[in-house]
Parts: C-alpha cells; sequence; structure tokens
C-alpha cells in the first residue's frame, strides 16, 4: 500500500528537532575537551543555524529569528577555538610530511596555536555558565515548536528549497573572483545545501528518493575542496608571517618556506577540482525538478 505522504509541516519538525538533539547531545564532550568535541559540536550547531536560516523562508517566527542569534554567538566561540586547533593540526601534517624535525619551527607552528587553542576553550567553558548561554539551550529544546507552516506536501516544498539552495551556490561562484573572501561565500552556500539536503534525508529517506542525498554528496565535495583550500591559503600566510620572526630572532627560516610552498601547492590543487564539482552540484540539482 502507498504511505501517507508527509506535510511539510511534519518534515520541518523532524528535521529541527533532530539537529536540535544534535546540539544538546555533543555538547558536554566540547566543554569536557574530549577529541574531537569541539569540532562535532561545533559543526551540529552550524547544521541547525543552517536549516533554521533556510526554513525561516517559509515560518519566519519570533522564536526562530531569536535562536537563530544566540546561535551565531556560540557558533562564533566555537569557531575561534576550533580554528587554532585545525591550525595547530595542519601545521604539525605539513612539518611531518617534509621531514621538518626543528623546535623552533613546531613551536611556532604548532605549540603556539595549541596554547591559543587552550585559551580559547577556557572562553567557551566560561561562556556556557552564563545565563545568554542558558536561555540558548531552551531555545534549542523548543526548537520546532513554533513552526507556522501550512498543509503543503513535504516533496514540493523541500524540492523548492532544495533547487534555491543550488541556486545560491551558482550565483556565489559566479560573483567569484577568486579571492579567498568570494570562495568563502561559495563555501558556505555550498555547506547550507549540504545541511539542508542531508537532513531531508535523515528526516525521510524515501521523501526525494536519491536526489537528496545526491545533493547532499555533491554539495560536501565543494564544501570540503574549499575548506582545505581556505585552510591551506591561512597556513601559507601564517608560515610566511612566522618566517619574518625567526628571521629577527636568528632562527632557521627554512622550515617556514617548506611549510609555505606546500600549502600553497595543496590549496591549488584542492582548487583545481571545484570547477567540476561545481557542475555535478548543478546536475545534481536539475535532477530535482
Amino acid at each position: 500500500m502507498p504511505r501517507d505522504t508527509p506535510t511539510a509541516q511534519t518534515i520541518a519538525r523532524r528535521i529541527v528537532q533532530a539537529a536540535s538533539a544534535d546540539v544538546e547531545s555533543t555538547e558536554a564532550a566540547a566543554l569536557a575537551d574530549a577529541p574531537d568535541g569541539v569540532h562535532q559540536h561545533r559543526t551540529v550547531v552550524r547544521r541547525l543555524r543552517s536549516v533554521i536560516t533556510v526554513l525561516r523562508r517559509i515560518s519566519p517566527t519570533a522564536q526562530a529569528r531569536e535562536l537563530n542569534a544566540a546561535l551565531k554567538a556560540w557558533g562564533h566561540l566555537l569557531g575561534e577555538a576550533r580554528d587554532a586547533e585545525v591550525r595547530a593540526q595542519r601545521a604539525e601534517d605539513a612539518l611531518a610530511e617534509r621531514g621538518i624535525d626543528d623546535a623552533d619551527a613546531r613551536r611556532r607552528l604548532v605549540g603556539d596555536e595549541r596554547a591559543a587553542y587552550r585559551h580559547l576553550h577556557d572562553r567557551v567553558v566560561a561562556a556556557h555558565g552564563t545565563e545568554e548561554s542558558r536561555a540558548r539551550t531552551q531555545l534549542v529544546r523548543e526548537a520546532g515548536l513554533h513552526l507556522e507552516l501550512d498543509d503543503a506536501t513535504a516533496k514540493k516544498v523541500f524540492r523548492r528549497l532544495l533547487r534555491g539552495e543550488a541556486d545560491r551556490v551558482v550565483r556565489a561562484a559566479r560573483r567569484s573572483d577568486g579571492s579567498i573572501e568570494r570562495l568563502h561565500d561559495v563555501r558556505k552556500a555550498a555547506r547550507r545545501l549540504r545541511y539542508l539536503a542531508e537532513a531531508v534525508d535523515r528526516a525521510d529517506p524515501e521523501l526525494l528518493g536519491g536526489d537528496a542525498r545526491r545533493v547532499g554528496r555533491r554539495a560536501k565535495r565543494v564544501h570540503k575542496l574549499l575548506g582545505d583550500h581556505r585552510d591551506d591559503l591561512l597556513l601559507a600566510d601564517r608560515a610566511r608571517a612566522l618566517h619574518r620572526r625567526a628571521f629577527t630572532a636568528q632562527e632557521d627560516t627554512r622550515p617556514y618556506d617548506a611549510v609555505a610552498a606546500l600549502a600553497v601547492e595543496r590549496a591549488e590543487a584542492n582548487l583545481k577540482e571545484v570547477p567540476k564539482a561545481l557542475k555535478r552540484v548543478k546536475k545534481a540539482a536539475r535532477r530535482l525538478g
């Protein structure tokens, strides 16, 4: 027998409630600084914010706006800590790949970033104890309760939303002049498309069949390529800046040159893959009808 067709209201609430549960379930590990804890929590905070942002187009409630603002502030704190963690890890990987064993370079490129991470993580923990944080937790728990949607079928609504997000990726790519800022805009658009597609598929795998999964996978590819590209360019910039400090301190500067060269090489390799990945996103989006 054919199953009942779910409404947009039903799927939207499933999406928000699942994303909200992820935020709550990952918070303790992030605060305890468990391995990958900050990363996982930051990711699900971004996921919830992404789906709330999209759903605000069809359900512009005051609660959604309030939750979005609260998640933005919390995500910013988490992002500062996570970025320092990423910088340390990428620098350590680059030193290992180039076979560089230099105590001064490791201290500057890796040790200083890990110290920065510890300081920034302390700020995250401190912020969690505030009244603002308690209010945010309550908003997360109530997410989805105030959605105001009509009885339109979910298939129609979420195909339209996914097409709109795919168009947003295409427009961002057309505006890109190759600068790190414009490419970051493309990355953010791809990330939001990815998170929405994954959320729809998770809420109801049968709703759009393989179309949502396909869009999600291909948007994820663009998101990852541009994320790695950005991280490597930032590492190259940092290595060049530390080259100057090392020179002033009369230390060996060759490790910084080697790290910068490797980071640029990796960034360029990832960027070359982006046009093909974007074409695959557009092709997948066309299948949505």
